[in-house]
């Protein structure tokens, strides 16, 4: 299973990300995600955009700057996260 091992914000909305098969590539937010999404807007924001983890399945997580409608209709934070697999292939 493809999974990163470690993360390295860079400036520039820009992730460093190594992976266990060996490799390095670097991820530009800016122009792999959807501009006009609201949670990537708030990631281009500097300050929550340097607060990246890596989670327990190799992804890099944002904590709590999304948001799920629950059953109910009330709004809740979640985290916003990206997977290995998509970082591999657009980096």
């Amino acid at each position: 299973m493809l999974k990163i091992q470690s993360i390295k914000t860079l400036d520039s909305h820009k992730i460093l990300c190594v992976f266990n098969t060996g490799e390095t590539k670097i991820l530009d937010i800016k122009l792999s995600l959807d501009s006009n999404n609201l949670f990537v807007k708030k990631l281009i924001n500097q300050e929550v955009f340097k607060k990246a983890k890596l989670g327990q399945f190799g992804e890099i997580y944002w904590d709590e700057i999304g948001e799920i409608q629950e059953l109910d209709g009330t709004i809740s934070s979640c985290d916003y996260d990206i997977s290995p697999e998509f970082v591999c292939y657009n980096s």
